[in-house]
């Protein structure tokens, strides 16, 4: 199979496994949103964000176990001793994850008065809801090593199989209220989990090694696993913190905000699901001492990227109240499209940069800029309390637009500097397009003027034809350079 083929494959396969659970949330949000009180569907919203935090430890294990994967394939002594050691930091790291839940299911919501209102066991909820994915995270190294030999297909069969009990079992189930959903939830999920155990111990035909510590390569696995941590908790304070920053400050808008969310992230997931799979041809340059064409890799997708982004972000502005209109109903569209769509051009935006972060992932490199992801997390976590006591739930978009943008300069700055093969689309793609978006948007809710928005929707069409000329280019050359290995 041709590079280019086998990255199209796990592309496919990685949004079906990441999308499997948007796409249950986007089946059931509104179902729950009209059968359960905003308080619920509200505590609903929250502890699933507490369990998006908690598995940002999984997603981390998940990519360090798929690189040592990647890199023993042709030694499967090693590779087993890597599997090895990962499920021991594995079992240790969420021995930790579940004492804090328990620890902070005691207090959790003492910061949102409102849910006294409820009748709903709320602790109980945060504790099943935290649990499961404590329990995603211990059985998320039998899915690294899917992803290490490129098989994501795999585990997307029995995602999409599990999803599809689960999102009809708590439509059913959705009249019983909270609780009983909290425990449907706990006990598919973990059915789920022990299905890619079972999956992994199939696959996995090599010699049984005895299971025993070795200090330096649980060291290795601990500090690349460490970098990744840096990335993914930032990740999470540009946006996942909103849902909690939302809630603190303005909870009467959280079940709408929280909705919204879950379209953004089908969005952002799907962009997201396309590009982690390049990390495998990366390495495999990377391993031949072809770090040009890394490069050469990363400037054709990031400014690919940049050009989806921004047709994705004009198409969505139409089409935002007649997709909420549909899934919502019109009444609830009418007073959400607007903040859909900023919300979803923030968070789009920020994904330009996805490929030059995998490029130093595939390096062993991601600690060298953790600082930045950091740095971005807390402007964005600072400036989103002060807009969202300003303006509400839309205050989420304004600081996102604005710490992304400032750190997107730093970015291109820096990876301009240190590239050895210089391109000058990286300020375009990093900057100019970000802010071309950023503009258009701002003006478009600025205004009301319908002769402005005819000027604005004419430059937005004028760039997207020439856009879509430059999209087919960039695809044929990124497929021939991939098809070299």
């Amino acid at each position: 199979m041709s590079g280019f083929k086998r990255l199209l494959k796990n592309s496919l396969s990685n949004i079906i496994n990441g999308f499997s659970n948007v796409i249950l949330g986007i089946v059931i949000s509104p179902v729950l949103l009209h059968n359960l009180s905003k308080v619920d569907f509200s505590i609903w919203s929250l502890t699933l964000q507490v369990g998006v935090l908690i598995g940002i430890f999984g997603i981390g294990l998940q990519v360090t176990v798929g690189r040592f994967v990647a890199l023993h394939l042709s030694n499967p002594q090693k590779l087993q001793k890597a599997m090895h050691q990962s499920l021991l930091f594995a079992l240790l790291l969420n021995m930790v994850c579940l004492g804090g839940i328990f620890i902070l299911a005691k207090f959790f919501f003492s910061f949102f008065p409102e849910v006294s209102e409820t009748n709903a066991n709320a602790k109980l909820i945060l504790i099943l809801i935290g649990s499961s994915f404590v329990i995603n995270n211990v059985f998320s190294p039998f899915v690294g090593y899917f992803t290490g030999i490129e098989r994501n297909d795999i585990t997307a069969g029995i995602n999409i199989f599990f999803k599809v009990i689960l999102g009809t079992s708590i439509l059913l189930l959705v009249h019983h209220g909270l609780d009983v959903i909290a425990w449907v939830y706990f006990a598919i999920n973990s059915f789920n989990q022990i299905a890619f155990y079972i999956l992994y111990k199939l696959k996995n035909t090599s010699r049984r090694t005895k299971l025993s510590l070795d200090k330096s390569l649980f060291r290795t696995i601990v500090v690349f696993f460490s970098g990744l941590l840096v990335w993914n908790i930032a990740q999470f304070l540009i946006s996942g913190i909103g849902t909690f920053t939302v809630g603190k400050y303005s909870f009467q808008e959280l079940a709408g905000f929280a909705v919204l969310m879950t379209l953004v992230n089908a969005g952002v997931g799907i962009l997201g699901a396309m590009i982690n799979p390049i990390i495998q041809p990366m390495i495999r340059m990377h391993n031949h001492g072809n770090n040009q064409h890394v490069e050469l890799l990363v400037n054709k997708l990031i400014f690919l990227f940049s050009m989806i982004v921004f047709i994705g972000v004009f198409i969505a502005w139409f089409a935002s109240i007649h997709i909420l209109g549909v899934w919502l109903g019109y009444q609830q569209a009418t007073n959400l499209h607007i903040m859909f769509s900023l919300l979803l051009a923030a968070y789009l935006i920020r994904m330009i940069a996805a490929p030059y972060g995998l490029m130093l992932v595939a390096y062993g490199k991601q600690l060298s800029i953790a600082w930045l992801p950091v740095l971005e997390g807390i402007l964005n976590f600072a400036l989103s309390i002060y807009f969202v006591r300003i303006f509400g739930a839309i205050g989420i978009a304004c600081s996102t637009f604005i710490s992304g943008i400032l750190i997107m300069a730093v970015y291109a700055c820096k990876y301009q500097a240190e590239a050895e093969y210089k391109s000058k689309l990286t300020f375009v793609s990093f900057l100019i397009i970000p802010v071309i978006i950023a503009i258009c948007l701002v003006s478009l809710v600025m205004t009301q003027s319908v002769t402005i928005h005819y000027i604005i929707y004419g430059i937005q069409v004028a760039f997207i034809v020439v856009f879509i000329v430059f999209i087919i280019k960039q695809i044929k050359s990124i497929k021939n350079l991939l098809n070299q290995y």
